[in-house]
């Protein structure tokens, strides 16, 4: 009766402890805040070209702050004047480390060469500080 007193006591200051552990490490995860910036991991590439529109994709690590981040491409037909700007809405998954962005890009001419470069900005406009070298598609 002893040992089974002993036991349940035992089991049930470990349950405690582990629970306030849980608590203590989720309150420094989310008191970590946005992380300094993204890295770009892998693109942009071109995902679809027609005749009028094209979308763009690109990877970055997981930017941490708001949920909201926008995928945003400079494009225009000469690689020094990208003056149009399409962006597209995304929601980051905060458990997910890395975040994938694709931006429709709408109203182009057909057999036109475009050059772009891409970014990522938080919901309130701040940079993720990912920015590309300028590429190229052509519409059909």
């Amino acid at each position: 009766m002893l040992i089974m007193r002993f036991i349940l006591g035992f089991a049930f200051v470990v349950t405690i402890t582990g629970l306030l552990w849980w608590r203590f490490a989720e309150d420094r995860v989310l008191a970590a805040g946005p992380a300094d910036h993204a890295e770009l991991i892998a693109g942009p590439q071109l995902e679809l070209a027609t005749d009028t529109s094209a979308i763009v994709r690109w990877t970055t690590t997981n930017p941490g702050g708001s949920d909201r981040h926008d995928g945003i491409v400079h494009y225009g037909t000469d690689a020094l004047s990208l003056t149009q700007v399409a962006k597209s809405p995304n929601r980051r998954n905060p458990t997910n480390p890395e975040m994938i962005f694709r931006v429709h890009i709408l109203g182009l001419s057909s057999h036109t060469t475009y050059y772009y470069r891409v970014e990522s900005a938080g919901g309130t406009g701040a940079s993720d500080r990912v920015s590309s070298a300028v590429r190229t598609f052509k519409t059909q």
